[in-house]
Order: structure tokens, then C-alpha cells, then sequence
């Protein structure tokens, strides 16, 4: 890559990531393809923490938030660019029953279980090792009875880059002894401006969804699974956020959609349109027409979490991030294809349950392009 399209300053220095945390090895991997891109992932909580690819002109610039040392990483918002285990989301009263076994979870969203409890994998350091320029593998053993969960569950996570300007996430997770539950997503924070752009309201969604899950006051899925058609859920065409989102509404009124309504923010889960004999689908397009650049999402799981946060201009938990940006909510947007949300607490969903071993792969991808 060339100096001149994106400072090297601005690389993610490795070194201000190398220390032990648990008595493990931590570092910041950097993975490149030949065509510039570049993404830079962090062995504890397998995190994000850069990803720059070019803009319509052909410039070059990072479109994920972050933190540009490790302190920054254990001291700030533990999601943001996290590989999400053992079960990604809300899971109703922290417990769930399998085998006609009662099992209590830790309880860290009030009176939930969210994105594993207290010490999920997004804070764990993986083991990990980088065989070529464009991939490295990361890999992480729960215990039985880790933040709660029954049974020893081994996880196996590539993240690569491609030649095509592709993020590659492939996962498999294998039961060791007993059943257990899992679903797993990754949490990276997008504004496709730059990290530093600024509201991500601006960006025109498209979500590949004809139903959401409904959601109870707390945000824990109830079981209904509900039409977006006539909603503010509906993002089936292209739809520029700030018409949606409260934000800072535009004089006049202008942004309002056809009921006069609004919201603060979107923190839903979408059933992905598919047909069976789908791999990979297209689970969302986004679009900034201020760079030009787009990114679509793809992945093997059923379900997809959009994410803005609620609480217009809310600093967001922990300290700032790279080069000392403070970050906020709705200045970055989360695309979490995953499992069934809430699934061990609703029969009616698919099962989140795996039999000793039982293994699942899944695949998630953020593919990058340009537009007028």
C-alpha cells in the first residue's frame, strides 16, 4: 500500500499490542491483499481494529472503530469489533433448560445474559497464528461451566482478506462432552467514511429481510417473528438512515417518514431472506454517498442483528479511540449475522443445541466496492 493513498502513521502499531493478559500471549495480527486493503485483528476478544479500504476516488481510509493499543482495547467498549461467544445476544433471565437440567448464566444486561455473560469471548484471549500475509487462525477452548453454560465447546475462527476486497470470517465451533448451546456473530462497528466521519446516519441501508423478530421492552426476543411491511423495521429497499432515525431532525420536519414517526435508533434482528439449498445470502448493502463506498454483507447464519445504538450522541463505554477520537453512538453501524436469538428459552425457534460431538460451521463476509 502506498504511503501516499493511506499514511503508514496511521497502521496500527503491533508493538503497542504485545503483552500477556491471563498469563497468555496477546498481539495485533495485519493481514493485506495486493490490492491495498488492509486489516489489522487483535488475539484478545478476536477484535477488529482496523479495516481500510479505498473510497470512490481511490483513496484509502479505515472504516471500523477501534482502539490503537491494547489498554485501549481491554478499557473500552468490550463489543466494539469483538468476535461475539458463547451465545451472541440477549438470553432471557440470564437461564435456560436442557436435558431437564436448569442452567444459570451470568447475568451482565440487568437481569440477562448478553453475548456470553461477564467474561465471554470478548474477553478471552484467543490462541492464534498467522501462516501467510492474508489470514490468520485464532482459536479458543469454554470450559464446561464457563459464564455458566454446560459443557467444553472448542471454537476454530479464520479471518482472512481477499483478492476480491472481502473480510472473511470462517468459524466452526465442536461439543467436546456434554450438550451444550451456541451462536456466534462479529461485532464490528462500520462507518464507511472513515472512522473518524463523523454520524453514520447519513448511509442508505438495505436489509434482505421480510421479518424481524419481535422484542420485548428489554430488547430479549419473545418468539413472534413479525412482517416488516408498513413498519420502520421495512429496509427492504435502500432507505438513508436519517429519514428513519431521529438523530438531529432536519427543520421543517423534512426527514419524518409517511406516519410522521421516528425513532432513536435501531437494535433489531432480521430473519434473512433465503431458500434452503442457500450457502451464503446476502443479508444487507450499505451505501455512504459521501466516499462512494459500499459494503455488503454475507453469511450462512439465519438471522442478522442491526445495530445504531438508542441514545443519540451517547459517548460510547470506555475511553477514546484511535488517534483520540471520541466515539459515540450512531457513528458507527453493526451487522451481526448469528443464530436464532433467544433460541435455548423458545421451542418454536430452531434448535441452538449441540450434541457431544456435534460441530457447526458458519461463514460471515463484509465484501467492499464503490459506487458513483
Amino acid at each position: 500500500m502506498n504511503d501516499d493513498t493511506f499514511p503508514g502513521d496511521r497502521l496500527l502499531d503491533p508493538a503497542r499490542f504485545e503483552r500477556e493478559v491471563d498469563g497468555q500471549p496477546v498481539r495485533l495480527f495485519t493481514l493485506r491483499n495486493s490490492r491495498g486493503m488492509v486489516a489489522a485483528i487483535t488475539n484478545y476478544g478476536a477484535k477488529i481494529e482496523q479495516l481500510v479500504v479505498p473510497d470512490r476516488q481511490g483513496r484509502f481510509d479505515d472504516v471500523v472503530l477501534g482502539y490503537d493499543s491494547l489498554e485501549g482495547v481491554i478499557g473500552g467498549s468490550p463489543s466494539m469489533g469483538a468476535f461475539v461467544g458463547r451465545y451472541a445476544g440477549r438470553l432471557a433471565n440470564a437461564r435456560f433448560t436442557l436435558a431437564g437440567s436448569d442452567h444459570v448464566l451470568s447475568a451482565n444486561n440487568g437481569k440477562h445474559c448478553l453475548h456470553g455473560g461477564l467474561r465471554g469471548s470478548r474477553f478471552r484471549v484467543f490462541e492464534a497464528e498467522q501462516h501467510d500475509e492474508s489470514s490468520v487462525e485464532m482459536r479458543y477452548v469454554f470450559a464446561d461451566g464457563e459464564e455458566g453454560f454446560p459443557g467444553t465447546l472448542a471454537l476454530h475462527l479464520t479471518y482472512r482478506v481477499t483478492e476480491a476486497n472481502e473480510l472473511l470470517l470462517d468459524y466452526e465451533a465442536l461439543a467436546l462432552d456434554k450438550p451444550t448451546v451456541a451462536s456466534f456473530t462479529t461485532h464490528a462497528f462500520f462507518n464507511l467514511n472513515g472512522e473518524a466521519g463523523g454520524s453514520a446516519l447519513g448511509h442508505e441501508v438495505m436489509i434482505c429481510a421480510d421479518r424481524h423478530f419481535a422484542m420485548n421492552a428489554e430488547l430479549v426476543a419473545t418468539g413472534e417473528i413479525l412482517p416488516v411491511e408498513q413498519t420502520l423495521f421495512d429496509f427492504r429497499r435502500p432507505t438513508v438512515l436519517n429519514t428513519r432515525v431521529r438523530g438531529v431532525p432536519p427543520e421543517s420536519g423534512a426527514g419524518l417518514n409517511a406516519t410522521g414517526e421516528w425513532v432513536d435508533g435501531y437494535d433489531c434482528c432480521y430473519l434473512v431472506n433465503r431458500s434452503p439449498s442457500d450457502g451464503l445470502a446476502l443479508c444487507a448493502r450499505v451505501r455512504a454517498p459521501e466516499s462512494g463506498r459500499v459494503m455488503e454483507v454475507w453469511s450462512t447464519e439465519p438471522a442478522m442483528q442491526f445495530y445504531t445504538g438508542l441514545l443519540p450522541q451517547e459517548p460510547l463505554p470506555g475511553g477514546h479511540g484511535k488517534r483520540g477520537w471520541a466515539y459515540f453512538q450512531q457513528q458507527g453501524l453493526c451487522f451481526e449475522p448469528q443464530g436464532y436469538p433467544n433460541a435455548p428459552n423458545r421451542p418454536e425457534f430452531p434448535s441452538a443445541v449441540y450434541q457431544p460431538g456435534q460441530s457447526r460451521h458458519g461463514r460471515t463476509l463484509y465484501r467492499f466496492s464503490t459506487a458513483p
